[in-house]
């Protein structure tokens, strides 16, 4: 009798065995290569819109690989211009990123779009679209914008440096009462010229203000409380380019003074704190700053 060849019916348990560990390694995941995945958009926005510029903003999913991102931007759907976002590349699960854009034209819409490239895969964002327009803190009518109406169009700019560092209000007039103690917005222009008629000549607040001509305009003069508090909410004094030299600055508010022929005190504002407060006349610590209307 021939005898049996079993050697083959071993091969069999033994594949079994081999198959059953190497996808339970694949189960349980320790054995599993990462599954890599193009970018994700989570998200894009536009702030800080101006008559020449805007950052254009978005939240990139980068899933684990190295991520560059660009905006791709212009007056249609072609865009046209690209630029870098920052920071960049990015590789974290989400990042916000950003690109400031300049050179563009008031009144114009443009459209963009985030663009995230990874070695998984292209992912872009839907277009979105904004239109430039003039914008608080923006630098225009020689100075700063520190308020805008409601049509966009008018508003108050201050002065891009300080027209006096420390002066004291009334021209030493030994606390002569003006009456001029409107604080509301819209009043600094007829509460300057009426200083300028009370107190005549010399050299204060208001009449420095009154007679500045500064980057070709001559209409400046010496903001109320409230437009002050324009100024103060618009124009961080720690960013340098606004020149805030001073930390309290002169109003052309008076304080409402009702039983006396003398009021020794007017309103200033803090610059860095926003304190509002009234403050001796004869006192030259304030500073000046102008603005005027458009």
């Amino acid at each position: 009798m021939k005898s049996r060849n079993y050697c083959s019916l071993w091969i069999i348990p033994v594949f079994l065995v081999g198959f059953l560990i190497f996808t339970g390694c694949e189960n349980n995941g320790n054995g599993t290569l990462p599954l890599f995945e193009a970018p994700a958009v989570v998200s894009q926005s536009v702030t800080d819109i101006y008559s020449a510029g805007a950052t254009l903003r978005a939240i990139i999913k980068a899933n684990g690989l190295l991520t560059t991102v660009t905006f791709e931007y212009g007056t249609s759907l072609s865009y046209g211009n690209i630029i870098s976002a920052v920071p960049g590349p990015v590789s974290e699960a989400e990042t916000n990123v950003k690109a400031d854009i300049k050179s563009l034209t008031k009144g114009i819409t443009y459209h963009f779009r985030v663009r995230a490239v990874n070695s998984a895969g292209t992912t872009y964002g839907n277009n979105m679209e904004f239109i430039t327009k003039l914008g608080v803190s923006e630098a225009y009518g020689g100075g700063f914008i520190i308020y805008l109406d409601n049509g966009g169009e008018h508003g108050l700019i201050a002065a891009e440096i300080d027209q006096c560092a420390g002066i004291i209000w009334d021209n030493g007039t030994n606390c002569k009462k003006t009456n001029v103690t409107t604080t509301r917005l819209g009043s600094g222009k007829a509460n300057t010229a009426r200083l300028v008629s009370i107190l005549g000549l010399g050299n204060y607040p208001a009449k420095i203000c009154d007679e500045l001509v500064l980057n070709g305009f001559s209409d400046w003069f010496l903001p109320s409380l409230e437009e002050f508090d324009c100024l103060w909410k618009s124009l961080s004094a720690s960013d340098l380019k606004y020149n805030l030299k001073g930390h309290s600055y002169w109003t052309s508010s008076e304080e409402i003074v009702f039983e006396s022929t003398q009021s020794c005190y007017t309103w200033v504002q803090n610059i860095i704190t926003g304190e509002q407060r009234t403050w001796v006349k004869d006192d030259n610590s304030p500073y000046v700053r102008a603005v005027r209307a458009f």
